[in-house]
């Protein structure tokens, strides 16, 4: 019996809830499956419920391990996953998410089709705190551009060939803020062959108030900046235009002041503007802000013609 993929799966402080997404990982159909849960230095029960779920579901062709990772942070944990992989194929999932029953195996088999491909992604449905229903999907074209300014590779929405995920370095572990966004370019720059999933999302993402990402943004600007300044630096390294980073850090300059944080806003822009020789760069930069701050959507599609990738 051949295993080929694994679910890596961080988990912290998850005890009361992280049952309902480890019933969605034991209903896959795929099997073999490896999955591999890390517990992230947790105050609560999560390590004991993992360690007791495992001992309830494990069986021929579901095998599970429970590892510990003491550094805070889901990139670390990842990472911690990713050195117990022994199949060709990873997927990375978060502890309080759903996937619907043939998630997995639809994944593999694409990776089976006659022409090989290194990440496979699809589209997901997003449900906030609110209740609201969103489709967030997957592009397999313009994809650096689409992972910058639409978070294409967000963890959920792909799988990828695990020596790529080595080749790339892993996870950042010091990256607090879009450290998924920030891994998929260091994924997309080693010019890998991407397939989007056609068909309805079969991942269901439940967002909470304590996501990493929250409702605003202003409260951790630090962390969504040192994430963009890593991506910049990984674009110039292997020689790909950067100015695309200087608008999506106009575009969040705009949600800052939206967010009623006008100076965090102006303190971003006042270098995006610095950094930024030509004129006509730096009127549409300025547009783009002041676009978001008033409340408009889309500034992307709007302005795509005019910058590179």
């Amino acid at each position: 019996m051949e295993y080929e993929l694994t679910i890596v799966i961080p988990v912290y402080n998850r005890a009361g809830i992280v049952g309902r997404t480890l019933d969605s990982v034991r209903h896959q159909t795929l099997r073999p499956l490896r999955v591999v849960l890390v517990d992230n230095n947790s105050t609560d029960e999560t390590l004991h419920v993992l360690q007791a779920w495992k001992e309830h579901v494990e069986g021929p062709g579901f095998e599970v391990t429970v590892v510990s990772e003491p550094k805070p942070g889901a990139a670390a944990a990842r990472n911690r996953g990713l050195r117990e992989v022994a199949t060709p194929f990873t997927m990375f999932f978060d502890s309080d998410d759903i996937m619907l029953p043939g998630h997995a195996k639809r994944a593999l088999d694409a990776f089976h089709r006659d022409i090989p491909h290194d990440i496979v992604g699809w589209d997901v449905e997003y449900v906030s705190p609110r209740g609201k229903v969103s489709l967030k999907p997957f592009y397999d074209k313009d994809v650096i551009w689409h992972t910058i300014m639409h978070g294409s590779m967000a963890t959920l929405r792909y799988a990828a060939r695990t020596e790529l995920f080595r080749e790339a370095g892993g996870w950042d572990n010091l990256d607090r803020g879009w450290d998924d966004i920030e891994l998929g370019v260091r994924l997309l720059v080693r010019k890998p062959s991407v397939l989007r999933l056609g068909g309805g999302p079969t991942v269901k993402v439940i967002e909470t108030i304590d996501s990493i990402t929250g409702d605003a943004f202003s409260p951790k600007a630090p962390c969504w900046e040192r994430s963009l300044d890593s991506i910049e630096r990984t674009l110039d390294h292997f020689g790909h235009p950067t100015i695309c980073v200087d608008l999506r850090r106009a575009h969040l300059a705009g949600c800052y002041i939206a967010e009623g944080a006008p100076e965090e806003g102006w303190r971003l822009m006042a270098g995006v503007l610095k950094d930024t020789q030509s004129r006509f760069m730096r009127l549409l930069l300025r547009f783009a802000c002041r676009y978001t701050a008033l409340g408009g959507r889309g500034v992307a599609r709007l302005l795509r013609p005019f910058f590179k990738v």
